[in-house]
């Protein structure tokens, strides 16, 4: 990876190639922040512009990943900033044809509405761990939290949810 990286520091091609290569990974990151196929993709873009412009500053002494991860969380934090207004899309209804999707449809809405419902920070921490499944110190660490504040803070969302759910 660190061969590949400075290949795309010098040369536009590489560089292309390169971000080519983590735009899934970014485009995946962003939908589970927003919640909202646009939104994410212009996150996702601005992501990978600034992942392009700052690629010189990455020292290496993190993963690329953990390192495109803050860039992501900093990019959405500026955009929640600008809009003051994030809003979260409805997953709609669709004609069931077994009580089993029909459950599984209303529960994925319920998990929706209950997401959009939680502050920007914790919102973060529910996703990096359990959509993006990484772990706490990693969490703690790209959100610039102590691991306990974190642990905390899962455990009243759990608490939060499982009262819903």
């Amino acid at each position: 990876m660190e061969q590949q990286i400075q290949r795309a520091l010098q040369d536009a091609s590489a560089m292309t190639d390169f971000l080519k290569e983590l735009e899934p990974f970014v485009y995946r990151v962003c939908y589970h922040l927003t919640g909202h196929q646009h939104d994410a993709e212009d996150l996702a873009q601005d992501s990978l512009m600034k992942v392009c412009r700052n690629l010189h500053t990455y020292r290496g002494d993190c993963a690329i990943q953990s390192w495109v991860y803050r860039i992501i969380l900093n990019t959405q934090r500026d955009a929640v900033r600008k809009k003051k207004n994030v809003t979260m899309v409805e997953l709609s209804e669709t004609a069931s044809t077994s009580e089993g999707f029909e459950n599984q449809v209303n529960m994925k809405m319920l998990i929706q509405k209950l997401l959009g419902e939680l502050t920007g920070v914790d919102r973060q921490i529910f996703i990096l761990r359990f959509v993006q499944d990484l772990p706490l110190k990693e969490v703690a660490s790209l959100l610039e939290m102590k691991e306990a504040t974190v642990k905390t803070r899962l455990f009243r969302l759990r608490d939060r949810l499982r009262g819903h759910l």
